[in-house]
């Protein structure tokens, strides 16, 4: 297999190309034709950062976007740099996990 030290910056939200090109000689041997990254493209950005944050768990490239003010209600801090957070699989399970209805637990 040839190297190939070039890859196309993907969008983590809807997943189109952002227009980047990311090149590393170093950090891998090969690289995807597409490679995910942090960053948005910039409709996702105005779509969905203008009022909310961007979490991403890198270990299976699970992503969340919930507004800001759910983000300062649930995590008690301020809102991240650039509006992007990480976080490990527990707290995205956390995250997406519905909160329960009035119902629930009535007899």
């Amino acid at each position: 297999m040839d190297k190939s030290f070039v890859t196309m910056a993907v969008c983590p939200i809807c997943h189109k190309e952002t227009g980047d090109l990311l090149m590393d000689t170093k950090v891998r041997d090969v690289f995807e034709r597409y490679t995910m990254t942090p960053s948005p493209c910039q409709e996702c950005r105005e779509k969905y950062l203008s009022n909310g944050v961007l979490i991403i768990a890198p270990e299976t490239s699970r992503i969340a976007v919930i507004t800001d003010d759910a983000f300062l209600r649930r995590f008690n801090m301020d809102l991240p740099p650039k509006k992007i957070a990480f976080c490990d699989e527990r707290v995205m399970d956390w995250i997406l996990t519905p909160p329960p209805t009035e119902t629930e637990g009535q007899p």
